[in-house]
């Protein structure tokens, strides 16, 4: 029998085709994921380099929340064009200055104590789907029953008894 005018053997080529390009995006999403998660758990146990973050701009450009752009310095060095995470729009102002934490990504710096759990959680589900994805699909094309043979259900007689 054949499903949206595909036979069997094309579903089974063309989840072939399509797995490995999949389990590729699903294993780079992983990385990503545990790379973030890693820099999260450095910034929330204030595992890094303390210094101080200057507010000069509040950028909303993209699609996720505003994030104050600045400059970082501490005795390690100058991140000139850094971001702070873990304050929320109003509580900076251009000038402000307050303590980050560099724990380690080129420009990111945190909010000392700040994590973001609901971001890696988010990206662990979003991952985790990514790679059961193929699993799924093979064991869909692979899966072969029988077709239901159709219920027997008695005729309905048109004509009504009447009681008497």
């Amino acid at each position: 029998m054949e499903r949206n005018g595909c036979g069997a053997g094309c579903l089974v080529i063309l989840v072939a085709m399509t797995m490995p390009l999949v389990l590729l995006a699903g294993v780079l999403m992983t990385v990503v994921t545990i790379d973030g998660a890693a820099l999260e758990y450095r910034a929330a146990r204030e595992r890094g380099t303390m210094g101080s973050f200057t507010a000069r701009k509040l950028d909303c450009s993209g699609r996720g929340p505003c994030y104050w752009q600045g400059v970082y310095v501490s005795a390690h060095g100058t991140k000139p064009n850094a971001w702070i995470f873990g304050y929320a729009s109003w509580e900076l102002s251009e000038g402000d200055q307050v303590s980050a934490l560099d724990a380690g990504h080129d420009v990111k710096v945190f909010r000392p104590g700040y994590y973001d759990l609901v971001g890696v959680l988010m990206m662990a589900g979003l991952s985790l789907a990514i790679l059961l994805l193929p699993a799924y699909l093979l064991w869909r094309t692979l899966r072969k029953r029988p077709p239901k043979p159709p219920r027997w259900r008695p005729a309905r007689p048109t004509w009504r008894h009447h009681r008497l």
